[in-house]
């Protein structure tokens, strides 16, 4: 695998989005300071590949501060050719939303998507570098700094180091879980043993005797239930015979306090003849109580009548008086008022002559006024003349000096504004081409997720259509097993209906004579199908609405697809028109066919022309202007100053005029004051006009009263003599029918008294009647059937004792009966118990085998897998090939000079330039010892990668500082590992090593996020 492209975005420290190219990389150091984010460089390959990393498994870990999402894409080429990995991540409070996307370039450069899902990419990517994320990081992520620590270290450090290099901790991990297995099966067995002892299992013998009784017992049932029967039968005769003589005496009883209530049923049947009786004069009755009340309202109407007639005369005469003396004071002062309208006949002469003059005096005021402002306004005029004068000349001095400031646009200026339109048209090209690109995007990403859609839809419809199919084959199985059950239960209701001795009508021999030697037959349940059928049903439904989901996937997936194509054309489309207008601007502008076109700068050039042009062109024409204004400005000027001189002339001979009206007006004020005594001819007037209305109003008032109290008199006196006729009347009526009520009572052989003493309301009459027809009836019934009651019972007698002993015989006879059933029961749920306890016996003593076989087996690989026995062989092995391969390395790396050796559980290394010398690996200087540890790390990623492809290694070259000459020597090794046709990729915080790599990936932080940048030697 080799990396091609790296692009990373809100990943760990990197905010924004960063793309590292590996395409021109070979051999190169990855620097930066601590916490910038170098080893996230690799954190996003793994991520990219695999969606999850070594340091952390959890995504949230990996976003950026503050961030919401995070893209990762990276791009890498193996033998079957060049493939890209897209992994998003964004939050959402519910469940984060995750989105992979694994693609493969085609010849034409265009990309095939092969996978969606998560599970399913993992797995395609596992295929396409033939490692899975263990194994990736173990053999592409080199900690070379573990080997140097493996080199010179003990043989049980080195064999703890080299078990979590290689993974062998999951040996560890199988040795412990198959112990704590062996343990859990070992009580298991402890268990069932106990189960079994505890379970006491009976011997066959005992089972067939206690069946025996059983038999026996159920014979006897028979003769237990019918002496239960007969017992019970005497019981309900002799309670029925008690029940009878009880309720008779009851009976007897209720006819004797019955017979005991006739004296009241006769007062009560009196009471209602005379309430009846009473009934029938109830409407004579009536028209008496009418006549006495009319009678009585007649006689007070009339006495009310005189009364207010009376009070009606002293009112009239009280009137009369009044209205005599209202027109007594009218007479007294009509001298008054005719000489108050006399002198208010001159005041308002005088008045009239006030009120023209103070006219005047107001026009004449209001004249001087308008002179005063015309004066005001023509000065102001004059002002604003001067002002308008100086200001027209400070423009015409500004419009001069911008005139020379300005330029023309000329030619360049023209040529803008001729391709103004296709800048314009550029514009809105462009925005076609990115609303495009975004469209295709959307399209793509679109048609990715209704491909996972449909082959959701898909996979839903396999799995209904497995479903239905399971669900028919177990209704089938059920529907046969009911056949069975069927034919078992035909064949024991026949063998019930045969007698010994009978022909069987399906096998043609004889019944025999005892059921015990006939053949056992199969139990068979009956299983019921309706849950199935039911659930038959559903999964069809289900299989519908799949195979419904199916068809719209796929025709919505062939939409999209449809829209993708159309999106591309439009693109190519807008990319053609765009090539059309660059060469139109290009030759408008006089510029080379291919030059690039900045439709902004241009636009703005033009409008900065313009408005250069503007200025010149207003400035020319602000001058000619100015000089206008400035002549009119001098003739202004000229004109106001006429104006206020005619003005202050015509203001003065106002003020004269106006000083003559006023003292006219005096004078004529004087003249008034005296005639009216210093009141207004106004108040005079309605003052005399008040005093005449009062008077009027008054001898009006007095008159209408006079007349209203004499047409009140003449009413009342009409009232009084109709209420004495209507008394007369009423008071005759009362005494006829008084008369008449009289003889009614008399032959009715009532009083008065007596007969409101009968009245009541019907309600109670109606009570009484039903009170003495219930009182008839309960008397008869009683009487019918205590004489039934005597004809049934007849000459028989019980009583409790007899009774008591009927139940006592009936409770024996089913205390026998019980104790046969309880015993029955007992029997039964023995037999079925211990039948149970032999089939538990039999599968407890097979699971305890079982179980048993299981702890031996489990025991045994706890055993062998024992660090010390089996792990220290594997290990023991690995380390050997791993030195014989690391030995070659290292001469590859050193020239042929260093090579490995084991002696002793230590590592040495043989110097081939030094007659073979042997030295400990603790003796090598910093280079040499980079050089051997380089070697294992190596030689392990070869061994673990199963023949994987490894087109590139990361190292972390594991020192904290390196000396001149080791310097040289790690760039030397690594200088010739490169010549094996590999990335190589060394994490180093040492500056020089860096430096003397052939290119460096800078990675620099900062509060905006760290970003990257490619050095090239």
């Amino acid at each position: 695998m080799r990396p091609l492209e790296l692009s990373l975005a809100g990943f760990t420290s990197f905010r924004r989005e960063q793309t590292l190219n590996f395409s021109e990389l070979d051999l190169f150091a990855i620097t930066g300071a601590t916490g910038a984010g170098k080893s996230s460089l690799l954190d996003a390959i793994t991520y990219a590949l695999y969606g999850t990393t070594a340091r952390t498994s959890q995504v949230s870990e990996l976003v950026s501060q503050g961030a919401s999402e995070l893209k990762v894409q990276f791009r890498f080429s193996v033998s079957r050719g060049e493939f890209r990995v897209t992994r998003r991540w964004r939050y959402r409070p519910s469940s984060p939303v995750t989105q992979v996307l694994l693609e493969q370039a085609l010849s034409d450069r265009s990309w095939e998507t092969l996978e969606t899902k998560e599970r399913e990419t993992k797995k395609a990517i596992a295929e396409i570098l033939g490692m899975d994320f263990h194994t990736f990081t173990r053999v592409i992520l080199l900690p070379q700094g573990q080997f140097d620590e493996f080199l010179k270290g003990n043989t049980s450090k080195r064999r703890e180091i080299l078990r979590q290099l290689a993974g062998f901790e999951i040996f560890e991990r199988m040795r412990k879980e198959t112990n704590d297995l062996a343990r859990m099966l070992k009580q298991e067995v402890a268990t069932i043993e106990r189960q079994i002892a505890d379970l006491a299992v009976p011997d066959e013998v005992e089972v067939r005797e206690t069946r025996s009784q059983l038999t026996e017992l159920e014979a006897g049932l028979n003769a237990l239930n019918a002496e239960v029967f007969n017992a019970q039968k005497l019981l309900d005769e002799e309670e029925r015979l008690f029940q009878q003589i009880t309720r008779l005496s009851q009976l007897q009883q209720q006819l004797q306090e019955l017979n005991r209530q006739s004296g009241e049923i006769e007062s009560l049947q009196t009471r209602l003849a005379q309430s009846q009786r009473a009934d029938r004069l109830q409407a004579e009755w009536a028209f008496v109580r009418e006549a006495r009340e009319q009678a009585h309202l007649t006689e007070t109407a009339a006495r009310e009548a005189s009364a207010r007639l009376a009070q009606a005369a002293s009112q009239r005469a009280a009137a009369e008086e009044n209205l005599a003396k209202v027109r007594a004071e009218a007479e007294a002062i009509a001298p008054q008022i005719a000489a108050r309208e006399a002198a208010l006949a001159t005041a308002k002469v005088y008045e009239a002559q006030r009120q023209q003059l103070e006219r005047e005096v107001a026009i004449a005021t209001s004249s001087l006024q308008q002179k005063q402002r015309q004066q005001q306004a023509a000065k102001h005029q004059l002002t604003q003349a001067s002002a308008k004068l100086k200001f027209a000349t400070m423009q015409l001095q500004s419009a001069t000096d911008a005139l020379q400031r300005h330029q023309p646009g000329g030619e360049r200026l023209d040529r803008l504004t001729t391709v103004a339109p296709l800048l314009g048209e550029w514009a809105m090209v462009e925005k076609q081409l990115k609303q495009q690109g975004k469209a295709l995007d959307s399209a793509v990403r679109e048609k990715y997720n209704q491909e996972e859609e449909y082959r959701a839809a898909i996979l839903n419809r396999e799995r209904a259509e497995t479903a239905i199919a399971a669900i028919r084959q177990q209704l089938e199985a059920a529907e046969n097993a009911n056949a069975e059950a069927a034919r078992a239960n035909h064949a024991a209701a026949l063998r019930m209906t045969l007698q010994p001795g009978d022909t069987c009508p399906v096998c043609g021999g004889l019944h025999p004579e005892t059921e015990a030697e006939l053949p056992s037959l199969a139990a068979f349940d009956i299983i019921d199908t309706v849950p199935l059928r039911q659930e038959e049903a559903r999964a069809a439904q289900a299989l519908q609405r799949a195979q419904l989901s199916a068809t719209k996937a796929e025709a919505a997936l062939e939409n999209i697809a449809q829209k993708e194509s159309e999106t591309r054309a439009q693109l190519e489309s807008t990319q053609q028109q765009q090539d059309r207008l660059r060469q139109q601007i290009a030759a408008a502008l006089q510029l080379p066919a291919s030059a690039a076109i900045d439709a902004i700068a241009l636009q703005q050039e033009r409008e900065a022309l313009q408005h250069s042009d503007r200025q010149y062109r207003a400035a020319a024409d602000a001058q000619k202007q100015a000089v206008s204004q400035l002549e009119s400005a001098q003739q202004a000027q000229e004109f106001a100053t006429q104006t206020h001189t005619a003005a202050v002339t015509e203001s003065e001979a106002a003020t004269a005029e106006l000083a003559r009206r006023q003292h006219n007006l005096q004078a004529a004020r004087d003249k008034l004051h005296e005639i009216t005594e210093g009141q207004s001819y106004e108040a005079l007037a309605q003052a005399l006009s008040r005093q005449k209305q009062t008077l009027r109003d008054r001898a009006e008032a007095a008159e209408n009263a006079a007349r209203s109290v004499q047409t009140n008199e003449i009413q009342l006196r009409e009232q009084t003599h109709q209420a004495t006729t209507a008394a007369d009347t009423a008071r005759d009526k009362k005494e006829q029918l008084n008369a008449r009520w009289k003889e009614t009572l008399k032959g009715a052989d009532f009083t008065e008294e007596s007969f409101l003493e009968a009245i009541v309301s019907p309600a109670q009459q109606s009570q009484w009647q039903t009170a003495i027809a219930q009182y008839r009836e309960t008397k008869v019934e009683l009487s019918t059937r205590v004489n039934d009651l005597q004809e049934i019972i007849g000459d028989r007698t019980t009583d409790l004792t007899q009774l008591n002993q009927r139940r006592s015989a009936q409770k024996i006879a089913e205390g026998k009966l019980k104790a046969a059933q309880d015993k029955r029961v007992e029997l039964s749920t023995w037999i079925q118990a211990a039948e149970q306890k032999q089939a538990q016996g039999k599968k407890l003593l097979a699971e305890c085998e079982t179980v048993t076989q299981n702890y031996e087996i489990y025991r045994t690989l706890a055993q062998n897998l024992k660090a010390n026995e089996f792990q220290a062989y594997i290990l023991e092995h690995l380390e050997a090939e791993l030195v014989a391969r690391a030995t070659l390395l290292l001469k590859e790396l050193t020239d042929a000079r260093y090579a490995l050796q084991m002696q002793g559980g230590e590592y040495w290394v043989e110097d081939n330039w030094n007659g073979g010398e042997l030295r400990r690996v603790r003796t090598l200087s910093g280079g040499e010892t980079f050089a051997a540890s380089l070697s294992m790390a190596i030689a392990l990623s070869e061994k673990l990668s199963m023949g994987a492809e490894l087109g590139s290694l990361f190292l972390d070259e594991g020192f904290g500082t390196l000396d001149a000459e080791t310097l040289e020597s790690v760039t030397q090794i690594l200088d010739s590992l490169r010549q094996q046709n590999r990335l190589i990729g060394v994490i180093t915080h040492v500056k020089a090593l860096g430096e003397r790599l052939p290119n460096q990936v800078k990675v620099f932080k900062s509060p905006q996020g760290s970003r990257l940048e490619v050095e090239m030697l």
